[in-house]
C-alpha cells in the first residue's frame, strides 16, 4: 500500500483528511491506514492531516513514523494541548485539497464514507455534515447532545440540525478557509461550527452515517462540564454575531453607496455637455 500512494499529487488534490487527535495510539495508525484504503479503493487523490493536539502518549510518534511513511500523510504538533477549535482550525489552514474533511481519529467513524461526502460537496453543498443515526455514546452524553441540538441550535439558532456535535464533517476549502471560525476566547468554538458556517453564508446539509463502538482508549470529554463551557461560549458568540452582523450591514451599505456614486459619475461622463452639438 505504501507503494502506491507515491503517486499522490498536490496538483488537484481532491480531499484532505483532517484527523483529529489527543492520545490515541492505540487507533490513530489503524485511522489513517483505513483513510489510505478509502481513498485507493475509491481513485481519491488525496491527503491526511494527523492534527496531534498535545498528545502525551506515544500518539506524536506514530503520527511522524505514518507520515515519513506515506507521502500522503503530514504530521502537524500542538504542544501544549490547545483544544479542539484550535485542532481544525490548524488543519482548514493547512489543508491543501479542494475539500476538507474533518474526523475524529478514535475510530468511531467508517473512513469508507469519505466518498458520500465528496459527493454531496460535488452536488454544490458547501458543507456536508454527517448525522449518526445510531450513536455508540453512554446515555449522559446521547442525552446532552439531544438536549444541544433541540434547544440550542434549534430553539434558539434556528437551524434544523439534527447531530450539529458529529465529528465527521466536510467543508469546501473556500468554506474552511474563510467561514468566521477565530477559536481564541472560546473553550470550545467547534460545537458552534455549523451556525458559524450559515452565519457566513455558506449552505449545509447531513447524511446519515454510521457510528462505531470505540476500539481503543477513551473520550476525554467531561460530560459534566460541557453544559456549562457551552452556554458560557453562546452568550459569548451571541454577543460577537450582532457585532459581526452589524459589520457586514456597515459593509454593505457602503459598498451600495459606493455602486450609487460610480453610477453618478458614469451617467455625468455620459451626459452631453451644454455646448456640445451647438452650431455657430
Amino acid at each position: 500500500m505504501a507503494g502506491g500512494w507515491e503517486e499522490m499529487t498536490t496538483s488537484g488534490l481532491k480531499c484532505s483528511t483532517i484527523l483529529l487527535l489527543y492520545n490515541e495510539e492505540g487507533n490513530v495508525r489503524i485511522q489513517t491506514q483505513e483513510v489510505l484504503d478509502s481513498y485507493k479503493n475509491h481513485g481519491i487523490n488525496g491527503e491526511i492531516l494527523l492534527i496531534d493536539d498535545g498528545s502525551e502518549d506515544s500518539s506524536p510518534m506514530i503520527c511522524d513514523e505514518m507520515a515519513e511513511r506515506y507521502k500522503a500523510v503530514r504530521a502537524i504538533h500542538h504542544n501544549p494541548n490547545k483544544g479542539r477549535s484550535f485542532a481544525i482550525k490548524t488543519g482548514f489552514m493547512e489543508a491543501k485539497g479542494e475539500i476538507s474533511i474533518i474526523m475524529d481519529a478514535d475510530r468511531q467513524y467508517d473512513a469508507d464514507e469519505i466518498p458520500r461526502f465528496i459527493e454531496k460537496i460535488e452536488e454544490g453543498w458547501d458543507v456536508v455534515s454527517g448525522n449518526r443515526v445510531t450513536r455508540k455514546d453512554d446515555a449522559i452524553r446521547r442525552f446532552i447532545s439531544r438536549t444541544y441540538n433541540k434547544w440550542i441550535i434549534g430553539r434558539s439558532i434556528g437551524m434544523d440540525i439534527k447531530d450539529q456535535n458529529s465529528g465527521f464533517k466536510a467543508f469546501t476549502d473556500e468554506a474552511a478557509k474563510n467561514m468566521w471560525f477565530e477559536p481564541e476566547g472560546y473553550l470550545g468554538l467547534h460545537r458552534f461550527i455549523l451556525p458559524l458556517a450559515a452565519f457566513s453564508g455558506y449552505s449545509i446539509t447531513e447524511i446519515p452515517i454510521k457510528h462505531l463502538d470505540r476500539p481503543e482508549g477513551k473520550s476525554y470529554i467531561k460530560f459534566y462540564s460541557v453544559p456549562l463551557i457551552t452556554l458560557r461560549d453562546y452568550r459569548k458568540l451571541r454577543k460577537q454575531l450582532k457585532l459581526l452582523k452589524k459589520q457586514k450591514e456597515q459593509s454593505e451599505t457602503e459598498r451600495r453607496a459606493e455602486g450609487n456614486r460610480e453610477k453618478s459619475r458614469v451617467k455625468q461622463m455620459e451626459e452631453p455637455s451644454e455646448t456640445e452639438g451647438r452650431t455657430e
